[in-house]
């Protein structure tokens, strides 16, 4: 039978998918937060491993569901671009966990609760975000322009935080490894942060062109 309701849009398996991806990149993000409140705990790479993978699954369905759907209320490129800034995030944060275990008894003692703080607050952001997709052109530019006026100020903190970092790291108080150690995650964290702005920028503009 035809489904005028899926012509619209209304019934648009991306939004599922989207929602399901920036799930999973939170996700991640909590899982690297757990474990960097506790520095003395090596962790395995295989949990944070796994929840890229899972992502990563979401993509391929993504993409395999542009190749096979003619109608979304959303435009190709636009589901594109939004689905590969979401991969980013899980994929970035694995890359954080390879370096914590192979720094691991040279990081231990370092306090990371700012960092954790603007992740999962970005994050959290990105969810709420991507979740306002479903209701394109229903006067959802508003909540869209908050919520990114929020991350972008949760990025900008981070960026000030970073050259907090930088400052002390280089003022000759640290032993260079762990100097390099602690650069090359704060530098990753940060990175993170920056991944949850783009995909928040694309939700905006989305939204704004739907408006």
């Amino acid at each position: 039978m035809f489904s005028l309701q899926k012509l619209l849009g209304k019934d648009d398996r991306f939004f599922e998918l989207l929602e399901a991806s920036a799930e999973e990149a939170r996700q991640s993000v909590q899982k690297l937060n757990q474990t960097l409140k506790n520095t003395n705990v090596t962790p395995t790479l295989d949990g944070f491993h796994e929840l890229k993978e899972a992502d990563k699954r979401i993509t391929a369905q993504i993409n395999e569901a542009l190749v096979n759907t003619f109608v979304s209320q959303l435009e190709r490129e636009d589901i594109e671009v939004l689905s590969a800034a979401l991969y980013k995030i899980p994929k970035t944060v694995e890359k954080i966990a390879e370096r914590f275990i192979i720094s691991a008894t040279i990081i231990r003692g370092t306090d990371f609760s700012r960092h954790t703080e603007l992740m999962d607050a970005a994050t959290q952001r990105v969810v709420h975000l991507v979740k306002l997709l479903r209701g394109l052109g229903s006067g959802q530019l508003e909540e869209a322009k908050r919520l990114n006026s929020e991350l972008q100020q949760v990025e900008g903190d981070a960026d000030k935080l970073i050259l907090e970092i930088l400052k002390d790291l280089y003022s000759g108080r640290h032993e260079a490894t762990k100097v390099i150690a602690l650069k090359d995650i704060f530098e990753l964290l940060e990175k993170v942060i920056d991944r949850c702005r783009d995909a928040g920028n694309v939700v905006t503009h989305i939204v704004l062109k739907n408006a």
